[in-house]
C-alpha cells in the first residue's frame, strides 16, 4: 500500500515538534541546576566620584606599629546625579616580589582580589557636587572579614573601592584609588632589616610657572601676571608648605639632612624678592594692580634662607629652561646664560650653589646640548637612565660620550624606579612630565614612592647611590610632605636607608664619603656611556620657530649690553639692564610651555615688548625745520636718555640726493641726560626736502624711532651755479655776436665778395634795398634752455646698514619731491 504526500508532511512535522521539545526541556534543566548569583556590583567605565586620600597611618608598618590600619579622606560626587548608599571596603593584593611586579601596580594593573574586606557604610546620600569625609578602619593581621591577612614583610597593592546604588536594585563600583603599602615588618612580629642600607640623596625642587612679565627697571615696576604665586608662597600654599615640612620636619642637625638637597629655580627667587619689594599684578582689561604678596614674599624668602643654610643647593636653568630645546636651535650663547641664574640665587639666599651640576627637564639630554655645555661650568649631570643608550643596570655613575672629546662630563642616575612612583603622569607625554604633578591628593603616589624605595633597599639593591628626583613642579601639600619625610626617616631608622650627600664631581670624589667606597668598588672608573634622548620628549618641545625668535631678539639684548657703560656718577652695572630682559626671553623657553607652543610665544612676544621699550628709552628729541642760507650747514641732532648707564651708538642719516651729511662716527650720550650732536650738511640743491635720522648701536640694533627732519635750502651748489655762468656767458657771447653784426651793417661795410662794380672796377657799393637785400632779420637768436638741475632720482630710505632690524611700518614715506624745488 502506498502512502502519499500528506502522511510523509506529517511524520516531518512530528519530528520537528519532537526536536523542539527536547531543547526547551534542556534549557529548563540547565536553568534549574544553574547556581543563583549574588548581586554583584558592576565596573563602571567612567568613576562618578573623586577620592582624595589625606592620611594612611601607619604609612610603613614595623613590628612596633599597631594592628590597625586607618585611611582618612574626602569623597567627592563629580556626576551629575545623587549617589545612594555609599559603601566602600579595602582590597589588597599579593607582595610584589619583582620590580616588574611594582611596575605593574604603579602602573595600576595589578591584581587586589586576594583579600576583600567588608564593605563599610559611607553616606546614605551624596547629591551631585557635594563632598564627604570619610574614615576607614581595618585589621593588618587576622582572619576576620574586616583583616587584609598581611602575615610578611613585603610590598602591597591596595585598592580602595567605592560602591553605590545609581539606581533601584542596581549597585555598581563609583569610585576607586590604588597605592601601595610597605610592610617592613608585620605588627608584633620580629624587626627584619637588609643586611646593608642603600645610600639616598632626596631632591626638594622648587620649581614654579613664569609669573613676571617685566622686571623692574629704572622707571618700570616690576609685574606679574597674575597674583597666583602669593597664594603659594602665603601660608596653606604649595611652596610654603613645602619650606615649613622640611624646616620642621629635617632640622639642621638631623640625619636626614645630609641627604637632601634643594633645586631652586633662580626666577623663583627673582620673582620672590621683587615681589617683596613691591610690584603690580595685570589684569585681562591690560590695566595693573598693586600685588598683595609682598609679606608673604619676605617671610618665605626668610624661611628658605633659614633651611638652606649649610645644605646642598643646585640651581636648575633659569626660569626652568629647556636647553635641549636650545639646543636643538644651535643656541650655546642662551645655554650659557641660562645657568648663570645660580648667582641670583646664591646672593638672594646667602649660600653656596653648587654651579657644577645640572638637574635638565627630564632628566634628559641629547648631544647636541651635551656638547654645547662645554663652555659652562657644569660636570656632572643628574640624568635618568631613559637618556642613555646603555648602563650596566646599576646606579653608578657614568661618563657620557659627547661630540667635545674633550668634554665628558660625569652623570649620576636617577632612580627610575621611585621616579615613576613619585611622578604618576611621567611617562605618559613630556608635557605631562613638566605640569604639576600630582594632581589633586599626593598621598597615593608618596606612598608608592616609600614602597618603591623600600622595594629597592630590601629585594631590588644595585650598586650605586639611590638618587630620589620627584616631578619637577612637585605638588605635595604640608602634611603630604611630612609624612613623605617622616617615612624616610623611619626607613633610615630602620636600617633600609643611608641619607648621602650629592657629590658635585663624579664617581671617583674623594668626598663621597660610605656611598663612594660602595660606588667605587665595582670597578675603577666609571663607564662610559653615548647619550639617547627620548622621541616622546622631543615632539613637545618648544618649536623651532618659536626659539628662532627669541635667539633675535637675544642678540639686540647683546648689543645694548655692549653698547652701554657704567656711568661713574650713577656707577650702575650695564647688566642690571640688559639681564632682566634676557630673563624675560628665557621664560618663553621654559619647560613649563612644553606642549603648549602658543603659550611660550606669547612670552616670547612680551619679551619683546619689554625690550622694544628699553631700546626707546634712549631717542631722538622732536626736530624743529631748519633753513640753509649757504651750501654748507648744521643738522641740530639732539638725543635724550632715560637709562641709567652711558650708550654709545651711531647716527645714521638717510638724504636725498644733492645732500650729503658728515658722519661723526661712534659717539655717547650720558645717563639719565640729554646731548646736542651738530654733523656738516652739504647741500647742492636748493629746495625744500627732508632728511631721515635713526641711531643704532654699532651692532646695527635701532634704538629709539626715526625722525625726519624738513630742510629749507636757499643756497646753490656747485653744478647749478657752473651751469648758470655757462648760460650767462652764452648769453653774452650771442648778444655780442649781434650787436657786431648790427654796428657792421650801419657803417655799410661788406664783405669783400660782395662789392660790385658797374664799370670793371672795384667800388663800394651803397645799401641795397627791396626784397633781396643783405641786411639781416631784426629777430634776436633764441638762447638755449636752461637745464632743470632740480631733477633728481629719489633715494629709497635706510641706513643702508645691512644688519639694521627697521620695521617698515617705523620708516616715513619720502617728502623729496623735485616739484617742491
Amino acid at each position: 500500500m502506498t502512502r502519499g504526500p500528506g502522511h510523509v508532511r506529517k511524520r516531518r512535522g512530528a519530528r520537528i515538534r519532537l526536536r523542539v521539545g527536547l531543547l526547551l526541556v534542556v534549557s529548563a534543566l540547565l536553568a534549574a541546576l544553574a547556581p543563583v548569583a549574588a548581586p554583584v556590583a558592576e565596573a563602571q567605565p567612567t568613576e562618578r566620584i573623586d577620592i582624595a586620600v589625606s592620611t594612611v597611618t601607619p604609612q610603613l608598618v614595623r613590628n612596633d606599629s599597631s594592628n590597625t590600619l586607618t585611611i582618612n579622606g574626602t569623597i567627592h560626587n563629580t556626576s551629575d546625579s545623587t549617589l545612594r548608599d555609599l559603601e566602600m571596603r579595602l582590597q589588597r593584593g599579593e607582595a610584589r616580589a619583582t620590580r616588574a611586579s611594582v611596575l605593574t601596580a604603579l602602573r595600576d594593573r595589578a591584581s587586589t582580589a586576594v583579600v576583600r574586606t567588608r564593605f563599610e557604610p559611607v553616606a546614605a546620600e551624596l547629591p551631585a557636587g557635594a563632598r564627604t569625609d570619610f574614615e576607614l578602619r581595618v585589621t593588618l593581621s587576622g582572619t576576620d572579614s574586616r583583616a587584609l591577612r598581611i602575615g610578611s614583610p613585603g610590598i602591597y597593592p591596595l585598592l580602595l573601592n567605592v560602591n553605590g546604588e545609581l539606581t533601584s536594585q542596581r549597585r555598581a563600583r563609583v569610585g576607586s584609588t590604588r597605592f601601595m603599602l610597605p610592610v617592613l615588618s608585620p605588627p608584633g612580629g620580629s624587626p627584619a632589616s637588609p643586611s646593608e642600607s642603600t645610600p639616598v640623596t632626596t631632591l626638594i625642587p622648587l620649581i614654579d610657572y613664569p609669573r613676571m612679565i617685566q622686571q623692574r627697571l629704572p622707571g618700570r615696576p616690576t609685574i606679574l601676571t597674575d597674583d597666583r604665586l602669593a597664594r603659594s608662597l602665603a601660608p596653606g600654599g604649595r611652596l610654603h608648605g613645602m619650606v615649613r615640612a622640611v624646616s620642621e620636619e629635617v632640622p639642621p642637625d638631623a640625619p636626614l639632612g645630609k641627604g637632601l638637597c634643594f633645586a631652586i629655580d633662580p626666577d623663583l627667587i627673582v620673582t620672590a624678592k621683587a615681589m617683596a619689594e613691591g610690584y603690580r599684578v595685570r589684569r585681562d582689561n591690560g590695566e595693573t594692580v598693586r600685588g598683595t604678596g609682598s609679606e608673604a614674599a619676605k617671610a618665605w624668602l626668610d624661611d628658605l634662607r633659614a633651611v638652606t643654610e649649610g645644605r646642598c643647593v643646585i640651581s636648575v636653568p633659569y626660569s626652568d629652561t629647556d636647553v635641549v630645546a636650545l639646543g636643538r636651535a644651535e643656541l650655546p650663547e642662551l645655554i650659557e646664560d641660562s645657568l648663570d641664574g645660580a648667582d641670583a640665587v646664591s646672593e638672594t639666599l646667602g649660600v653656596e650653589v653648587r654651579e657644577k651640576v645640572l638637574w635638565p627637564v627630564d632628566g634628559a639630554l641629547d648631544e647636541p646640548a651635551a656638547s654645547q655645555l662645554a663652555g659652562t661650568a657644569v660636570s656632572t649631570m643628574l640624568l635618568h637612565p631613559d637618556s642613555l643608550a646603555s648602563t650596566d643596570g646599576s646606579l653608578r655613575p657614568v661618563r657620557l660620550s659627547t661630540a667635545n672629546s674633550d668634554y665628558t662630563p660625569n652623570a649620576r642616575l636617577i632612580d627610575p624606579l621611585v621616579a615613576d612612583a613619585l611622578n604618576p603622569m611621567r611617562g605618559q607625554s613630556a608635557a605631562n612630565s613638566t605640569r604639576l604633578s600630582p594632581l589633586g591628593d599626593a598621598t597615593p603616589a608618596l606612598l608608592d614612592g616609600l614602597a618603591s624605595l623600600t622595594f629597592r633597599s630590601r629585594s631590588a639593591t644595585v650598586p650605586g647611590t639611590t638618587l630620589i628626583a620627584p616631578p619637577r613642579r612637585w605638588n605635595p601639600d604640608e602634611g603630604e610632605l611630612r609624612d613623605f619625610l617622616s617615612g624616610l626617616r623611619t626607613l633610615r631608622d630602620a636600617g633600609f636607608v643611608r641619607p648621602t650627600a650629592l657629590p658635585e664631581s663624579g664617581g671617583s670624589s674623594t668626598k663621597q664619603g660610605a656611598a663612594g667606597t660602595r660606588e667605587q668598588s665595582a670597578g675603577s672608573g666609571p663607564q662610559q656611556v653615548a647619550i639617547t634622548y627620548p622621541t616622546s620628549s622631543a615632539a613637545d618641545e618648544i618649536p623651532q620657530r618659536v626659539l628662532d625668535e627669541l635667539a633675535t631678539q637675544n642678540r639686540k639684548v647683546g648689543q645694548l649690553y655692549r653698547a652701554a657703560a657704567r656711568e661713574p656718577a650713577k656707577n650702575v652695572d650695564p647688566a642690571s639692564v640688559t639681564t632682566p630682559l634676557r630673563n624675560g626671553l628665557l621664560r618663553g623657553a621654559s619647560s613649563a610651555w612644553r606642549g603648549e607652543s602658543g603659550t611660550a610665544r606669547r612670552w616670547v612676544d612680551t619679551a619683546e615688548q619689554t625690550l622694544r621699550g628699553v631700546l626707546g628709552s634712549v631717542r631722538l628729541g622732536n626736530p624743529k625745520p631748519i633753513s640753509l642760507t649757504s651750501s654748507n650747514g648744521k643738522l641740530p641732532v639732539t638725543v635724550v636718555n632715560n637709562l641709567p648707564v652711558t650708550i654709545w651708538f651711531e647716527l645714521h642719516v638717510d638724504s636725498p640726493r644733492g645732500v650729503s651729511v658728515d658722519d661723526l662716527g661712534r659717539l655717547k650720550v650720558p645717563a639719565n641726560g640729554k646731548r646736542q650732536f651738530l654733523p656738516k650738511l652739504h647741500a647742492e640743491r636748493a629746495g625744500k626736502f627732508t632728511v631721515d635720522v635713526t641711531m643704532r648701536t654699532e651692532g646695527g640694533t635701532k634704538l629709539g624711532r626715526t625722525q625726519r627732519i624738513r630742510v629749507k635750502s636757499n643756497a646753490y651748489g656747485a653744478v647749478s651755479l657752473i651751469i648758470t655762468i655757462s648760460g650767462a656767458a652764452l648769453l653774452v657771447l650771442l648778444s655780442g655776436r649781434r650787436i657786431v653784426r648790427r654796428i657792421r651793417g650801419r657803417n655799410g661795410t661788406t664783405a669783400p665778395d660782395d662789392a660790385d662794380g658797374t664799370n670793371g672796377t672795384a667800388g663800394t657799393a651803397g645799401p641795397q634795398s627791396g626784397p633781396n637785400g643783405s641786411e639781416p632779420s631784426d629777430t634776436p637768436p633764441k638762447p638755449p634752455e636752461a637745464e632743470n638741475s632740480d631733477k633728481t632720482s629719489e633715494t629709497p630710505l635706510g641706513s643702508g646698514d645691512a644688519t639694521g632690524t627697521d620695521d617698515a611700518s617705523e620708516r616715513p614715506a619720502t617728502e623729496n619731491d623735485p616739484q617742491q624745488s
